[in-house]
């Protein structure tokens, strides 16, 4: 049965869910690359590679992810990968070396990858046919919340009792997480998927486009810590806090817009924004260009995915949705694995400032193939008929 309204009992239990994950799983985020250089004695280069690794094991499981959810229910999903999530983090309190850190955030990625898959497809499970691109911007809203609430909380945790706070705080988080999980509604789609193989074609090109603009960001994510320290400014979280509030906010009042603008009108002003703000970040080391491209990448960040996310699930069956997600969102993680490391590498080499010229050059590159490349495809249904909400 289609859902008639939005905010349901199930879709806000979705929306709750999604925010403590996140919460848990960003206050993380300022605190990890410290714990590389300043405890474990690395580099940026290993910072990276922290960062990447998490990335690549929910890459490796996404293809795998899809087919459970579409075969055994979204639930199991989330509780799976919640209960992996806050172990791993737990795992964190008995890293002492590298090696160990990396094996936390290889089984952490793997619970991330799960969990993200479940809720981004129930956030389309449980919204109205004509609303699915709103009903994916509000759930973004509580996970950009999450992640931007997570690190003031994070380095709070830092200040009063340390790293092993830190991991504590965050594990517990994760369990809360589990602990709504366990109510939301499995939603078995279907046993039957006429779309062959581990990865969906639809997600395919939405799923590139989206890689290409989200490469500043986990920049942003991965290197900002260090490279704010180097001009000055200290309170970090803040910084992830403005950039995710912005995010909330953007998606909040534009959450209709995915639906009314359509995915290519939408998703240019969104890659054209990433763009300028790390245009901004690489050639402005000021701290007024640090908030400035904060804002920007806020704004642009907050309208790329759920743009795609419309691009991607228009015309597809019920009973394949969560391939769909899975394939779409593994693009994310491969911005997230790809990105750091590569990134990593580059600011070593060459500074942080070329080093985010460069992931907005990506940005950039991400523009053209939406208009050249995805925009031809996404005007006509596998019908052959004109698809709403996908063009503009």
């Amino acid at each position: 049965m289609e859902p008639t309204r939005l905010f349901s009992r199930q879709y806000s239990l979705v929306a709750a869910a999604t925010f403590l994950f996140f919460t848990a799983f960003g206050a993380s985020l300022p605190v990890l690359p410290r714990y590389v250089v300043d405890v474990l004695g690395h580099g940026d280069a290993a910072v990276g590679i922290v960062f990447a690794v998490y990335a690549a094991a929910a890459v490796v499981v996404r293809p795998w992810i899809g087919r459970v959810g579409d075969r055994s229910g979204r639930r199991i999903l989330v509780l799976g990968g919640a209960a992996l999530t806050g172990l791993a983090l737990l795992g964190h309190l008995a890293a002492t070396s590298l090696e160990l850190l990396v094996l936390m955030r290889v089984l952490a990625g793997a619970g991330q990858a799960a969990v993200v898959v479940g809720f981004s497809t129930l956030s389309v499970d449980l919204s109205p046919p004509e609303r699915q691109g709103e009903g994916a911007s509000y759930v973004m809203v509580a996970l950009q919340l999450g992640l931007g609430f997570g690190p003031v909380l994070g380095e709070l945790a830092l200040r009063v009792g340390g790293y092993d706070l830190v991991w504590i705080a965050s594990a517990v988080g994760c369990l809360v997480a589990f602990a709504i999980g366990a109510m939301l509604p499995s939603l078995p789609s279907s046993r039957t998927l006429t779309a062959r193989g581990l990865f969906h074609p639809a997600a395919i090109r939405p799923g590139i486009v989206l890689w290409l603009g989200t490469l500043g960001f986990v920049g942003f994510l991965a290197f900002v810590p260090l490279y704010a320290a180097e001009i000055g400014v200290a309170q970090v979280g803040l910084l992830f806090l403005l950039c995710s509030g912005t995010i909330a906010i953007v998606r909040t009042l534009g959450a209709k817009l995915p639906d009314r603008l359509g995915a290519v009108r939408l998703g240019s002003i969104g890659l054209s924004f990433v763009l300028a703000a790390m245009l901004v970040l690489g050639l402005v080391p000021t701290v007024a260009g640090l908030v400035t491209a904060t804002l920007l990448l806020g704004f642009g960040a907050a309208i790329v995915a759920p743009s795609m996310v419309v691009a991607a699930v228009r015309g597809v069956p019920e009973g394949e949705r969560a391939r769909v997600m899975s394939t779409f969102t593994m693009f994310l993680d491969l911005a997230s694995a790809i990105g750091p490391f590569a990134l990593g590498l580059a600011a070593a080499s060459t500074g942080y400032g070329p080093t985010f010229v460069v992931a907005g050059l990506a940005a950039g590159l991400g523009l053209v193939l939406l208009r050249v490349w995805l925009a031809p495809r996404l005007r006509v249904a596998p019908s052959g008929d004109a698809l709403p909400g996908t063009v503009g």
